[in-house]
């Protein structure tokens, strides 16, 4: 089964300006300020079971600045192009076993949100584009959602991080 592009993210990020423009202010009270260690990623289309497109246990590092600036980076373990995927073409991560994007970001808390304003990476449908994933902090772990439709049904896309510093 093949699964639209990861969020990485990512998660998970409301932009402030136009395209390579800095964040207003910084958000260095953000709950997402530090540096989490990705422990799960799942991908569940509805009445379906969870896929796995970076494996059981995937590896990642997700890097939030106070500054606003942040990097995501998840990779499939053991690190091979087997098993389920994300999808092909310009929506796939570019090997599709690896993902990486970086740029600015800000952080709604009280809407439980946050927006990336993608500037580089290798998912090549992100770049120049705002990002917006949900997100929930419970205790030292970080929890990021999505939904996204893949023909014509609904997959809940699930991030759970692990804090590092």
């Amino acid at each position: 089964m093949k699964i639209a592009a990861p969020f990485l993210a990512i998660g998970l990020i409301a932009a402030a300006g136009s395209a390579g423009a800095a964040p207003q202010g910084s958000d260095a009270g953000s709950p997402l300020v530090g540096t989490w260690r990705l422990v799960a990623y799942s991908d569940t289309p509805a009445g379906g079971s969870p896929v796995y497109p970076f494996g059981q246990n995937p590896s990642g590092i997700f890097q939030f600045g106070p500054e606003g600036i942040a990097s995501i980076n998840i990779m499939r373990n053991p690190p091979n192009p087997t098993g389920p995927t994300v999808s092909t073409g310009l929506d796939a991560c570019q090997p599709a076993w690896y993902c990486s994007y970086y740029g600015h970001y800000t952080v709604d808390p009280a809407r439980g949100r946050w927006t990336m304003h993608v500037e580089g990476g290798n998912v090549p449908t992100y770049l120049n584009t705002d990002q917006t994933r949900g997100f929930r902090v419970e205790g030292d772990r970080l929890i990021m959602s999505s939904s996204y439709e893949v023909n014509g049904g609904t997959v809940t896309a699930e991030r759970v991080l692990q804090r590092v510093r």
